[in-house]
């Protein structure tokens, strides 16, 4: 099964500004991230059960380098909600 990946606004944006600050501070980072994203992306749509549980019920985590990925089954698609660095305090959805 394919589920397809749809990102919330607030996710959205979470990405962005993640990309924007490391394209700031370290573009090859920024670049590295991109694709750690998209091949996240690729592993929810393929697999959308292999991350680990989440915190709140329904929902579940894929960790790509030092960020998390929060997301949740919506029929046939994956809704990622949070994209999060790790080190941040609210970061285990």
């Amino acid at each position: 099964m394919s589920a397809r990946g749809v990102y919330s606004r607030h996710a959205a944006a979470e990405a962005e500004e993640i990309k924007a600050f490391l394209a700031e501070h370290n573009p090859s980072a920024a670049e590295r991230f991109r694709e750690a994203l998209d091949r996240a992306e690729q592993q929810l749509g393929q697999f959308p059960d292999s991350g680990t549980p989440g915190a709140r019920p329904g929902t579940r985590r894929l960790v790509i380098g030092s960020y998390i990925v929060s997301y949740r089954r919506r029929h046939d698609s994956v809704e990622i909600f949070a994209v999060r660095d790790a080190r941040r305090r609210d970061a285990r959805f």
